[in-house]
């Protein structure tokens, strides 16, 4: 199947809302309130989702030095991704190999210039291979080549940072993107700068941010009071590539597209683009910005909502750096956490209430059907191979 270019769901939102082409088929989907509050389902889901796959960490840009790393347990694991003298990105399991104490104590942002484990001081380099042994004569038939630290398979593409939690894995990052890559190059991506960070952790499952992230129809309801006014109602198409949703959400701006060239619509000013890649990272495309979001469950009920700015260039005088830090706030603290995370806690707490039995989906909220419709299959190859 050919790849088609992202400017066909411009084309379609302008031809919706010119009355030239229809909406989305009704439908009546239903998801068990099991598949966000049963253990069994989630540790199903962390094995066969996100210690299988790809998963976005960073972008590139944010760890720019020879020595910067993130430190983070995000997936329930003690990892480092660092940048090495070569320049090279890596990703460790963050636990010496001697007496398996965790190396880099403080999640986050840092710099450093070698892992020195606390406990009896073995050294590491920023490749990961065992440099220094205190004490070295005291022990018998050790080869420092064969203590390194464990390497978990990374690859920048795109500017972005993937990392796929398995030792001893390979990553097939060509069969996982399936040519989303492409949209990426279109939206430079790689050109892009790391501006700005917000981690958290909610208290909501994971797919719930997800169904927020890919419902076109609350746009104007639920963000009435911040972004809505932008958006008319309920125009939004979206598409797969390989198991990625592709979105597009009509900005006001959709008007003046109606008649317009291919070469004239703009894929920042005419509509909204989100992509959901696969498993659990949202990247949306602002007009002057880009946010990624990447969630990593920590329990069926808890999440950790990790939030990034890129811009296209950094910010060099204090009024840019005001302009994104108020923009910042703005989508981060006005948008995502006073509205999606918002009624994705609310979620959870009405599913523990025992209400429902399941949560019901529309034509309108199609893209999380078929966001849904993944997940089975993938479970389903687990426990029916």
């Amino acid at each position: 199947m050919s790849h088609i270019a992202p400017v066909t769901l411009v084309q379609k939102l302008a031809q919706r809302h010119a009355g030239k082409a229809p909406g989305p088929t009704p439908c009546s989907k239903r998801v068990p309130v099991s598949a966000y509050t049963d253990r069994e389902r989630f540790e199903q889901e962390r094995e066969a989702l996100f210690l299988s796959r790809p998963l976005i960490i960073a972008h590139e840009t944010q760890i720019p030095n020879p020595g910067d790393a993130i430190v983070y347990d995000w997936l329930g694991l003690p990892l480092i991704t660092v940048r090495d003298k070569a320049g090279d990105i890596g990703t460790f399991i963050n636990v010496c190999r001697h007496r398996g104490m965790r190396l880099v104590q403080e999640e986050g942002q840092t710099c450093l210039r070698s892992l020195v484990c606390p406990y009896h001081q073995w050294t590491y380099g920023l490749d990961g291979a065992l440099r220094n042994i205190p004490r070295d004569e005291s022990f018998v038939d050790l080869d420092p080549s064969d203590l390194g630290l464990v390497p978990l398979p990374t690859e920048v593409r795109n500017g972005l940072i993937w990392m796929q939690a398995e030792k001893d894995a390979s990553m097939d990052l060509d069969a996982h993107l399936a040519g989303l890559d492409r949209d990426l190059d279109q939206f430079d991506m790689a050109g892009f700068h790391f501006c700005q960070q917000h981690v958290r952790t909610i208290d909501c499952n994971w797919k719930l941010v997800q169904d927020a992230f890919l419902d076109g129809y609350h746009v104007v309801r639920l963000h009435k009071n911040t972004v809505g006014p932008f958006f008319p109602d309920a125009l939004a198409e979206s598409d797969l590539i390989g198991d990625h949703t592709r979105s597009a959400v009509a900005r006001n701006e959709i008007a003046e597209a109606v008649d317009l060239p291919e070469e004239q619509l703009d894929l920042r000013y005419h509509s909204s683009f989100s992509y959901t890649v696969f498993p659990n990272a949202v990247l949306i495309f602002h007009p002057e910005y880009t946010s990624i979001i990447s969630l990593f469950p920590l329990s069926p009920g808890q999440t950790v909502f990790a939030h990034t700015m890129l811009t296209p260039q950094l910010p060099e005088s204090e009024e840019q750096r005001d302009h994104f830090q108020r923009s910042f706030q703005l989508i981060d603290q006005g948008v995502f956490e006073a509205e999606d995370i918002f009624v994705s806690i609310g979620a959870q707490r009405g599913m523990l209430s025992g209400a429902n039995d399941s949560l019901l989906f529309g034509g309108l909220e199609e893209a999380a059907v078929r966001f849904h419709d993944i997940i089975e299959r993938e479970l389903a190859a687990i426990t029916h191979p």
